[in-house]
């Protein structure tokens, strides 16, 4: 008689497990390290100081020659930096956490001087080739989309330090190094969080070209892709829809996306193109292939394959690319996209 009557009895069950929950998630609060809750922030000690510096030198493709960037990275922020605790636990927007946690990374004072350093290279490099404002961003990207990709699968994020030295990263490692030069250099910038293809890009503002509703145009720091486009490495769809973490508001903007996407529509129309003609060509009769209409069918082919090659092999050289095409186009049929740009950029 002295049993609960079942319902109550589930009802109690309930009950107690609630406050078991409740006390749990307290003493966890109270026993994990404070790190577990804050953003990250690199520690010098004693353990990591007095290490000698770096020297990290890459030689990179740009527009129409290479350049090379040499700096020296701090053996001591180096080591502090791969000791520091980068795991999250932060509770509510994911927007918000996710700003706060990115913007901890990039501003982190520890990686001041190399930020320093390296714009001071790209600086005398913008100086010497007279780049404009769109020029000298699409430097600063093809010097950090040059270092070897690696995928760093569910490690946390590198500091600009750890990937100089290591000389390799994944997508939100040489992500945070573009966002953190650029947003130094006075551009509007913001990560693009893909949760569901595990990939981070950058979002650029921009005049034109925007990406998907973000308000920016895309920019892939993975592997060197014209901005606007992903890189061709990119094999996972990008089907989501970002979250975007504003990083800067600066005062400019990104003013070559109508070049970039006329570039985009034509390496597609070009592939599109030569797909068709190639089925063409497969279905002629072996006893046509020695006639003139096979064979300007071929020539029409392979000119529209070595113009998606040369935009696929030129990705460093926005204007030079641009320039290309708008030589062939003049003498190129089947092969324009729907609308060409309605200006330039620099």
């Amino acid at each position: 008689m002295d049993e609960f009557p079942p319902p109550l009895r589930v009802l109690q069950l309930i009950l107690a497990g609630f406050c078991l929950f409740l006390v749990l998630f307290g003493l966890i609060i109270f026993i994990l390290p404070q790190e577990f809750f804050s953003v990250p922030a690199v520690v010098l000690d004693n353990t990591s100081s007095g290490l000698p510096p770096l020297t990290v030198s890459r030689t990179f493709a740009f527009q129409n020659g290479t350049e090379t960037v040499t700096i020296d990275v701090s053996g001591s922020v180096w080591a502090a930096s791969k000791k520091t605790h980068r795991s999250l636990l932060l509770f509510g927007d994911q927007k918000t956490a996710g700003v706060r946690y990115y913007r901890a990374m990039i501003d982190d004072p520890s990686q001041d001087r190399i930020y320093r350093d390296l714009i001071d290279r790209f600086r005398t490099i913008r100086a010497v080739r007279n780049l404009t404002d769109d020029e000298y961003l699409e430097l600063i990207s093809a010097y950090v989309q040059s270092i070897p990709y690696k995928d760093g699968g569910n490690m946390p994020p590198k500091y600009p330090a750890e990937l100089l030295v290591e000389n390799m990263g994944d997508c939100d490692d040489k992500s945070i190094l573009i966002a953190g030069l650029l947003a130094r250099e006075g551009y509007t910038v913001a990560l693009l969080k893909f949760g569901p293809e595990q990939h981070m890009a950058m979002g650029i503002g921009s005049d034109a070209f925007p990406y998907k509703a973000t308000g920016y145009t895309y920019l892939e720091g993975m592997t060197p892709a014209f901005v606007g486009s992903p890189t061709a490495h990119l094999q996972i769809p990008l089907n989501s829809d970002p979250l975007v973490l504003p990083i800067s508001t600066g005062t400019k903007v990104y003013r070559s996306g109508n070049e970039t996407h006329f570039i985009s529509e034509t390496a597609a129309a070009a592939r599109q193109r030569e797909k068709e003609l190639t089925a063409r060509l497969d279905a002629f009769p072996l006893s046509g292939k020695d006639g003139e209409e096979y064979r300007a069918v071929l020539r029409e082919r392979d000119r529209s394959a070595a113009i998606r090659s040369y935009i696929l092999s030129h990705p460093y050289d926005r204007p030079g690319t641009y320039a290309y095409l708008q030589r062939e186009m003049k003498n190129e049929t089947g092969l324009s996209p729907s609308a060409e740009p309605a200006g330039t950029g620099g």
